[in-house]
């Protein structure tokens, strides 16, 4: 299950946990169709692109955070140990540039001394139609749940 490609090398990736080069969340945000299906669970990049029409949740599901970060929403509805159990050879690397969230240039330092997002840019994000929440340390653009 899975299509992992046993490791990507991202020129100018952050360091992750460990001290070994980390896949910037703007790779991940290239990788978001069907045709090519990144996302970000806990801090690991999966390459979900040949997994998706198994998914038994259907498609959609994981197409909604293709190129994005999906912890909240996949933690609420999978057990810990689905990835290993299941789909082991989607994980491609973790992500770096400061976990999680998203890395934005000339950012205050998060944790681990990588760049983070300001709460000021946080701040302005702060609309129906453009909203930011921050939980747990990660930001999160909630704009597409805000009608559910």
């Amino acid at each position: 299950i899975g299509g992992g490609g046993g490791g990507v090398a991202v020129a100018g990736g952050a360091p992750a946990a460990g001290g070994a080069p980390g896949i910037p969340m703007t790779e991940v945000a290239k990788h978001n169709s069907k045709t090519d299906c990144w996302v970000v669970v806990d801090g690991q990049v999966l390459d979900v692109t040949s997994f998706l029409s198994e998914h038994p949740g259907g498609e959609l599901a994981i197409l909604t955070f293709a190129g994005k970060d999906a912890t909240e929403e996949f933690n609420m509805i999978h057990p810990p140990d689905v990835i290993g159990k299941y789909a082991p050879d989607s994980v491609i690397g973790m992500i770096g540039g400061g976990g999680g969230g998203v890395a934005v240039a000339g950012g205050a330092p998060a944790a681990g001394g990588a760049p983070g997002i300001p709460m000021t840019e946080v701040a302005k994000h702060n609309s129906k139609t453009d909203c930011w929440v921050v939980v747990d340390g990660q930001v999160l653009d909630v704009t597409s749940f805000l009608s559910e």
